[in-house]
């Protein structure tokens, strides 16, 4: 079947299903939300925190005198040039880090349960299933994205791990790593929707070499579902900012469309992939 007509399939049956099982579909929007909510409340902590310590350094730096005399001054008395208290710098930088880190923790564990939860619910919506199944395939979506996703965040961890005085002298070695995990990071999540999408009916040692299967060998059907994705994301953000101080119609609007893109997202995704499977 060619590519178009698989894509255009999806589309309609992923609309019908939304249409078939609103209640579902309705319990997935709330979910979402609640997500966007918690994501959010996380973010707000640890981002405040963040900004403090790096408002201490500043303001800190802002009350030294670094032009070339005063360093110049302070070297020949033996003094820091950074002034009484150059250790404030690097503390608060150590803060910025440990807190950044504790955020990423966070992210990740949300990350996990939300995304196993979700996705078992958007397979259930497209098909009836039990119980038992659904804990199944919640059970093989937990395995799925402790695998991608601790890869992702392992990766940052260790980027993560340099100290003030390194990221000074590596800051363009740094900037290539940074570039490297941003490629490693989206050819994993490219993997990663393929994998949980086949979770109801592969085995869990042969989801890999299903994934890789799909990924490769069909990349342009699965490419497809993610720009239409891709597509209602970028409307449903110009919408947002176009309308957020002039429309609140339409600002509304944005943000339903926003929380449906990523439902519909996953309903479409699930649908494309299953018809690649054989």
């Amino acid at each position: 079947m060619p590519a178009k007509n698989i894509v255009y399939n999806s589309l309609k049956e992923s609309l019908a299903s939304i249409w078939k099982r609103k209640s579902l579909f309705l319990l997935l929007f709330i979910l979402q939300v609640a997500f966007f909510v918690a994501f959010s409340a996380v973010n707000i902590k640890y981002q405040t925190k963040i900004l403090e310590n790096t408002k201490s350094i500043t303001d800190y730096l802002s009350k030294q005198k670094l032009d070339e005399a005063s360093a110049t001054d302070a070297i020949l008395q033996q003094k820091s040039i950074l002034g009484d208290d150059p250790l404030m710098i690097s503390r608060n930088f150590d803060e910025i880090v440990k807190n950044f880190r504790i955020y990423l923790g966070y992210i990740f564990i949300l990350l996990i349960i939300f995304m196993s939860i979700a996705w078992a619910m958007t397979h259930r919506l497209l098909k009836t299933i039990s119980l038992r199944q659904l804990e199944n395939i919640f059970l093989k979506n937990i395995a799925i994205l402790l695998f991608y996703l601790g890869l992702i965040f392992t990766f940052f961890f260790l980027l993560l791990n340099v100290s003030m005085a390194q990221l000074a002298e590596q800051s363009p070695m740094l900037f290539a790593k940074y570039a490297v995990f941003l490629v490693v990071s989206i050819i994993l999540a490219y993997f990663m929707f393929i994998s949980i999408s086949i979770a109801n009916h592969t085995k869990l040692k042969n989801i890999v070499q299903k994934t890789l299967s799909i990924g490769i060998r069909k990349a342009h059907y699965v490419l497809s579902a993610y720009f239409i994705n891709l597509f209602l994301l970028s409307v449903s953000m110009g919408l947002f900012y176009y309308s957020i101080e002039n429309n609140p119609f339409i600002l509304l609007l944005s943000i339903i469309l926003f929380v449906f893109s990523f439902i519909f997202g996953r309903i479409l995704i699930i649908n494309v992939v299953q018809k690649l499977k054989a």
